[in-house]
């Protein structure tokens, strides 16, 4: 039992990485009110640029290095980076100490997941895989609500969030044995095909869509007048809520929606964004918010899911490696989309741009739909012939 609370403890940073915050942009832009949105809003996303070459190096290490070292290394620099921000003089090095945090949980990634197969086997590795997403959610959801609690005190108190990290380091040093090691050297090519490409491709888009809401739900709730950092926090751990709920519920939504499910799980997230648009009280906010994260929830490990079905099982690592990086890249990405959105539009309201991903989305539902739709039509015709 104390095995599997120790990997667990890795997946709680995850998401906390970067929603922790979310709620404090606003406070964070009238403290340093000469600063640029866009960099602003890097306090959410650098980690995520930062994760992707120390995640990739992570694994190359761990031919050389004890996994256990990596992890108790990674922890520490996490702890540092995080709490760090709390006492950045401006903008510029308290996004030096987010990129120290993106350092630490890049060498933290690859062990949420190959800790569990190093340890686990069978129906017992799918549930913790399961558990991982579900604790991983969990921790964005705690630390949304506290972060959001604590912003009203000063938003400098939120980065202590990131003490949670102290746990993990306790649970890694008194309760993980060092990981047996795997002979992978006989692996001299890994394949990566166009379908994997097309998913990398996907998850890339939809974590652009994704993360607008989260790198401008604090500006959006402000401007609107529906509430405070408080406010933002709730609407943020719906986001997570839902993630949580939907990853619970996978099982039961792929037999239920079956061929159907990828483009059902975009209309959803179609209909959030476009409610959101529109928004004009708490409540719409919050129900438009759990669509999102619903429909996220149901997307992102489908995916995955399917990366491990398109390639060689050899080849498995690597391909999700790239989605992985992909994904993070659409988060950093993201502010800068937004951006460019309101310059072709001459339009900078985060209302329209909700709605043109809105839109975009919807778009993106009905081609998914007509994709499934023809194969099925073609197989008939031939059938009946």
């Amino acid at each position: 039992m104390l095995l599997k609370f120790t990997v667990l403890s890795i997946s709680l940073l995850i998401i906390i990485t970067g929603s922790a915050v979310s709620p404090i942009l606003g406070e964070i832009s009238e403290t340093f009110s000469s600063t640029p949105s866009y960099l602003i809003k890097m306090v959410i996303t650098l980690p995520s640029i930062v994760i992707i070459p120390f995640s990739l190096l992570s694994g190359k290490i761990a031919a050389l290095i004890k996994k256990r070292k990596i992890i108790i290394i990674g922890l520490v620099i996490y702890i540092i980076g995080g709490i760090g921000g709390g006492f950045a003089a401006n903008i510029y090095y308290l996004l030096f100490f987010r990129a120290i945090l993106g350092v630490g949980m890049g060498l933290l990634t690859p062990f949420s997941t190959s800790l569990i197969a190093d340890f686990f086997t069978g129906n017992e590795r799918t549930k913790m895989m399961g558990l991982s997403n579900a604790v991983a959610n969990l921790g964005g959801i705690i630390a949304t609500l506290i972060g959001g609690w604590l912003a009203i005190i000063n938003w400098r108190y939120v980065f202590g969030v990131y003490l949670i990290a102290v746990i993990a380091l306790v649970f890694i040093i008194f309760g993980l044995p060092e990981p047996p090691r795997r002979n992978t050297w006989h692996i001299k090519k890994h394949s990566i095909n166009s379908k994997v490409l097309v998913i990398a491709l996907l998850a890339f888009m939809l974590n652009i869509a994704f993360y607008s809401v989260v790198t401008n739900i604090a500006f959006f709730i402000k401007d609107a007048g529906l509430g405070n950092s408080g406010v933002s926090g709730i609407a943020m751990s719906f986001l997570s809520l839902a993630g949580l709920i939907s990853g619970i519920l996978l099982q039961r939504i792929s037999m239920f929606l079956k061929e159907i499910r990828v483009s059902a799980a975009i209309t959803l997230m179609s209909f959030g964004f476009l409610q959101l648009s529109i928004a004009f009280n708490i409540a719409v906010v919050l129900f438009s918010t759990f669509m999102i994260g619903f429909g996220l929830g149901i997307l992102k490990p489908i995916l995955f899911l399917k990366v491990t079905e398109v390639t060689p099982r050899l080849s498995n690592a690597f391909a999700l490696s790239i989605v992985s990086s992909t994904v993070l890249l659409g988060k950093f990405i993201s502010p800068f989309f937004i951006n460019f959105l309101g310059n072709i539009f001459k339009n900078n309201s985060i209302r329209f741009a909700f709605n043109i991903i809105g839109i975009s989305l919807w778009g993106a539902a009905i081609i998914s739909l007509l994709y499934i739709i023809q194969p099925i039509k073609t197989f008939r015709t031939r059938y009946d012939k």
